[in-house]
């Protein structure tokens, strides 16, 4: 286990700092899920901002073994706070062997690997850095059959963009609502969702998220200030302390269609059947 998949422990526990999972004394409330931004390798001053208001991680998009990340790690040390940094793989040479190792080296915590890269990404042998998988949300059966597939990988995270606007998320139908949660349902990591440009949920889009099972929620901050990312960050984070972690409300483990397999969806308990009587 990495620091990322740590952090979002950490962030169901309360605290944001320190070994082990124990509310700290700095008062932290207990959150569902943590809160990321994404940003360019030269959004320093956002990456600033983002750290002094709370933000648990930023991601660089776009990052190569080539990308100069001295501004980030510069600006986060001068944010005071313990946010970590990760990155979302961009377009790679021929060989890309050893991508992994090189962000661990650059001091990255995890790396977001798009779809379109080289699978043998994956198969780096790197230590306590957490790999996230992007995924597509699925839209039909075949779809969702490739999604739970995906428990297969050697990842520690999955990551969606979410193409929903927080008035959109508060709209959203059962019907839609159900085929989301899908998402979560049948992933046996965490969940981190990336939300449209400068755009932050409101309450209500924000409990829908977590209804959804959402551990990460990820805020764009490539085209806007660091003023207004900063508040986004504030916001959210305290959105989310406000917001009870759903209750399991299950009695027991969920069928969904006879969709069952490989981990994810959990099978459903069938009584023993019935001794023959002689």
């Amino acid at each position: 286990m990495g620091k990322l998949i740590d952090k979002l422990q950490q962030v169901g526990k309360g605290g944001d700092s320190g070994m082990g999972f124990a509310r700290r004394a700095s008062g932290q409330a207990p959150r569902p899920a943590a809160v990321l931004v994404a940003l360019r390798a030269t959004d320093a001053a956002v990456a600033e901002a983002a750290a002094k208001n709370g933000a648990d991680a930023v991601i660089i998009t776009g990052w190569t073994p080539k990308t100069d990340v001295a501004p980030i790690t510069k600006a986060l040390a001068s944010g005071g706070a313990a946010t970590l940094w990760g990155v979302e793989v961009g377009e790679l040479d021929a060989d890309a062997s050893e991508t992994l190792k090189a962000a661990r080296t650059a001091g990255a915590s995890f790396a977001i690997v798009p779809a379109t890269a080289p699978a043998a990404i994956l198969f780096d042998e790197v230590e306590q850095f957490d790999r996230v998988v992007t995924l597509a949300q699925p839209d039909d059966q075949m779809a969702l059959l490739l999604l739970r597939a995906a428990n297969a990988l050697p990842v520690q995270a999955a990551f969606v963009r979410l193409d929903l606007s927080s008035a959109a998320l508060a709209r959203l139908s059962v019907t839609d609502f159900t085929r989301l949660k899908l998402i979560a349902e049948s992933l046996r990591f965490p969940l981190l969702v990336a939300l449209p440009a400068n755009e932050a949920p409101d309450a209500t889009a924000t409990n829908v998220l977590v209804r959804l099972g959402v551990d990460g929620v990820t805020l764009q901050g490539t085209e806007a200030s660091a003023e207004s990312v900063g508040a986004q960050v504030k916001a959210v984070r305290e959105q989310l302390e406000k917001t009870p972690a759903p209750k399991d409300s299950n009695d027991g483990p969920i069928s969904v269609g006879g969709l069952m397999g490989m981990g994810g969806l959990r099978q459903a308990t069938r009584p023993a059947p019935e001794p023959d009587e002689e």
